[in-house]
């Protein structure tokens, strides 16, 4: 900043020339280290001249020394031009070393030395490309004049008569190739100011002072949208659609991009001022996040969970049955024991109502794990629920001011601020984040439910994600299932498929559903596969095991999804609340998430799939879920089924950020929980934490106050936690950021933002649903995330010995706002990759002993025995 001005601006700073500087000075000095052998050659080799006069290819003798001549004079010119331009780019070099981002004053001499470097040594080396080029082509041409006259028997005298022929010749057409390339490329670019020059003169004739209308701005990102969207589905052959969407379907996304980049020309910015932005910004984000794990590990408590190495789980899986019997007994006498029941049995007083619920429990010892959890949802889980809310209220302010001034390091370490902006004053509001307890009944059922069910959710992205899962002998599986049934005449697509909506020929989503659930067919009560824009695919199936009926719902997948995805646009959910009994009066909702969930509604309601289910199994409850965008989706039809269903819930994994407005978000926290995996992106993305990403990155290039090329050597290489610079040391204070024009344009860009956001309705802001918790990194190193399968077999050596890093994690209570900025990590995007939330999941609840292996499979045979006997 700002951008280079050598006639016109340019798309890159002052600064950036360093690096193109040092390419341009190693180009010249190949260039140098060519030229100075051929001129050697050149030079000292005599060749004789007979042969071209002979046969006519040279006039006389005089002609081809006056050629040799003109070669050696070239060479020599060539050594000449090629040391004085690799002079001028050091001196790029070393000034656009000098200043911050902002200060641009010390790099004052870079016009005049750009301009010295694009017109005269520009012209040299166009000269000296054209010369060699004409003696090139006279040398090749001369040479096989020769050997033409001489015959083939004759080669080896043209050889020795023609330099052409020879092997140094070899490096005169690499150097007339290198030339040709520092010689074009500028060319290239001065041509383009030129042109960019004649255009801005001849606009400002047709149409002066006049601004671009945002119209054209939203024109322009509408094509940009469905170019790249046309270009990505044809590139994968449309295997994740993109085939339908038509141009209409861009306009909110255009919209969108357009209030979002529109800054009237009062910026000058370029895209390596914003990535030096990021690299600072990432910086300070992992100086946090170590010192939060730092605190973390200190404080100890909570559950500690580790990915478990291969002997580990290999000792797991072989414990006896009798352990997990006597797990299940502690964990029915802790759950008794936080409800309030006296478990002495010598107690002479005892109320009747307390003794008939002791009984009950004791009697339903028999009962599996996900009915013993049924029965932990009581109104003394209830109390747990309410007790661990993170809210502080009013009243509770002053407690809190307390504590802030006392020395309890254990209470003020889970005390945090978060940040709220109303009516453009900045306030900050106490939270406390706890620790889920592995004694406590209601998170140990968090923990049972996330990782027994993130699995359903992973199986709703059908075939594509059992390929990816499965060691890379899915297609192989699918492939002979296949096969088989075609053997066997009883192929799935001649059967009568009512209940299957939208699947391929070959059956795959249904077939690979049931592989990765483990469930018979008969549990497969409806899917409907169909996806198009706000319409996402989802499945109906039957949990006999913990007496559920499953709604899965999947999430992005196809380009109608990204579009759904990015349709932002909040809708009021007033004539959605009258409709389905909820107070939705000034609340709103994620458009395209609303438009999912209805069509959703609709079509189960028109096919009668979940009253015909309730109808076989009566006392069965009803759970929702989704991943991504199917989070989303979930928590909206949770919220439009809440009243005819009142025990249904809602498990989002990684659920977008901009679901529903506070109020409604707050009181989804009764039957929404949500699971966030470290740094996912997704939970943090609204259109107000974009806002904020970029007024951040816009404010950290004025806090720069080093080089920019200080900001990529040191902050690009984290080989550990302890190379990690200090970010006092390359930014400024915020309250110490020094005037510069920049500086001024960044004040008035935000008192311009600030009027606007008043009148645009895409600042309602919007946030992530129901009850959050929270799976925090603590391993060493802080983007180490479980592998994908397909490369799990290349560290299966080292995960054997026990050389392989594990996962390391901290399982916490957040609230919406502490989602609210945008972590820019490595793994801000593999932490959303759903295998990946599910691993994760799977590790929590194993560190608490709730999770079995059986957990990877729905409906066992036995469970569906047991059922049968239950219901007859």
């Amino acid at each position: 900043m700002p951008a280079l001005v050598v006639w016109e601006p340019l798309l890159a700073a002052g600064d950036d020339l360093h690096l193109l500087s040092v390419i341009r000075i190693c180009l010249y000095l190949a260039e140098i280290a060519l030229v100075i052998p051929i001129t050697y050659y050149v030079v000292t080799n005599t060749h004789d001249p007979s042969p071209f006069v002979k046969f006519g290819c040279v006039r006389s003798v005089d002609t081809f020394h006056n050629w040799k001549i003109m070669a050696e004079a070239m060479c020599i010119f060539t050594i000449i031009g090629s040391v004085i331009a690799t002079v001028i780019s050091f001196a790029i070099c070393r000034v656009s070393r000098r200043g911050t981002p902002t200060d641009t004053a010390p790099r004052r001499l870079l016009v005049p030395l750009c301009k010295c470097n694009m017109v005269p040594v520009l012209l040299m080396k166009f000269t000296v490309l054209v010369l060699v080029g004409i003696i090139t082509f006279s040398t090749n041409k001369y040479c096989s004049c020769v050997q033409n006259s001489l015959g083939l028997d004759d080669e080896v005298v043209g050889r020795n008569a023609c330099p052409a022929a020879r092997e140094w010749f070899e490096m005169v057409r690499v150097f007339l190739f290198m030339l040709a390339f520092d010689v074009f490329v500028p060319i290239v670019l001065f041509f383009c100011i030129l042109k960019s020059r004649a255009s801005r003169r001849l606009f400002r004739n047709v149409r002066p002072q006049r601004e671009k209308a945002a119209e054209d701005d939203y024109r322009w990102w509408q094509r940009c949208c469905q170019t790249c969207c046309e270009c990505s589905s044809l590139m994968t052959c449309y295997m994740f659609g993109g085939q339908r969407i038509t141009a209409a379907r861009y306009v909110d996304v255009a919209i969108a991009l357009t209030a979002f980049f529109e800054d009237r020309g009062a910026l000058d910015i370029v895209p390596s001022d914003v990535a030096a932005a990021l690299v600072c910004l990432m910086t300070i984000q992992r100086q946090k996040q170590i010192d939060c794990r730092n605190e973390l590990l200190k404080e100890g408590g909570g559950i500690y969970a580790k990915d478990k190495k291969f002997f580990g789980k290999l000792w797991s899986t072989m414990k006896v049955s009798k352990v997990n019997s006597r797990r299940q007994q502690q964990k029915l006498l802790s759950m008794d024991i936080e409800s309030g029941i006296s478990k002495q049995n010598d107690e002479p007083k005892v109320s009747g109502s307390k003794q008939q619920h002791f009984e009950e429990a004791v009697d339903k010892q028999s009962l599996s794990d996900c009915e013993q959890r049924d029965e932990v949802e009581s109104n003394d889980l209830l109390q747990t629920h309410t007790s661990s809310s993170n809210n502080l209220t009013d009243e509770e302010l002053a407690d809190v001011l307390a504590m802030l001034n006392s020395s309890d390091n254990e209470i003020l370490s889970n005390v945090r601020f978060n940040e709220e902006r109303q009516d453009g004053e900045m306030t900050f509001r106490p939270t406390v984040r706890r620790k889920l307890d592995a004694e406590n009944s209601f998170d140990r059922q968090v923990l049972s439910e996330g990782a027994r069910y993130c699995r359903v959710a992973l199986a709703a992205y059908s075939w594509m994600m059992y390929l990816w899962t499965s060691r890379c002998i899915g297609c192989c599986e699918l492939s002979a299932i296949t096969l088989c049934e075609l053997c066997m005449c009883r192929p799935r697509y001649c059967r009568s498929r009512d209940h299957i909506k939208g699947d391929n020929l070959c059956a795959w989503k249904q077939t690979s559903v049931l592989k990765t659930l483990g469930i018979e067919e008969r549990d497969f009560l409806f899917a409907n596969f169909r996806n198009a824009v706000n319409v996402c695919p989802y499945i109906v199936l039957v949990d006999r095991r913990c007496r559920n009926i499953l709604i899965v719902i999947r999430g992005t997948l196809s380009f109608e999804d990204m579009i759904s995805d990015v349709t932002i646009n909040p809708d009021p959910l007033d004539e959605v609340g009258e409709e389905f009994g909820f107070d939705g009066i000034g609340e709103f909702c994620h458009r395209g998430m609303l438009e999912a969930a209805k069509y959703v509604y609709d079509d189960m309601e028109a096919r009668k799939v979940l009253h015909n289910a309730f109808e076989d199994h009566p006392e069965f409850n009803l759970r929702i879920m989704g991943h991504s965008l199917g989070a989303g989706v979930a928590a909206v039809l949770g919220l439009m089924m809440r009243k005819e269903y009142p025990q249904l819930r809602c498990l989002c994994f990684s659920p977008p950020g901009c679901v529903f407005t506070e109020r409604t978000a707050k009181e989804s926290k009764e039957y929404i929980w949500a699971y966030v995996l470290h740094n996912d992106i997704i939970p943090r993305l609204s259109y107000q934490s974009l806002a904020n990403l970029r007024n951040d990155v816009i404010e950290m290039i004025a806090r720069i106050k080093v080089p920019k090329h200080q900001v990529f050597a040191k902050n690009m290489r984290f080989r550990s936690e302890s190379n990690i610079q200090d970010p006092s040391k390359i930014l400024h204070e915020r309250e110490s950021i020094p005037q510069s024009a920049f500086y001024s344009q960044f004040s008035d860009y935000m008192e311009r933002q600030k009027g606007r956001e008043k009148h645009e309705v895409l600042q309602v802001r919007m946030i992530c649903p129901g009850k959050i918790c929270q799976l925090y990194r603590t391993s060493e190193k802080l983007n180490n995330v479980p592998c994908s399968p397909i490369i799990m077999c290349l560290k299966c050596i080292p995960a054997t010995l026990g050389l392989a890093r594990t996962q390391k994690y901290t399982v916490l209570w957040t609230e919406a706002e502490d989602l609210s900025e945008i972590c820019i990590s490595s793994s801000m995007m593999s932490d959303h990759f759903p295998y990946n939330v599910a691993r994760a999941l799977q590790v929590a609840a194993e560190a608490v002993g709730v999770f079995d292996i059986k957990t990877t499979e729905i409906n066992s045979n036995e469970d569906m025995q047991e059922g049968e006997k239950k219901r007859s």
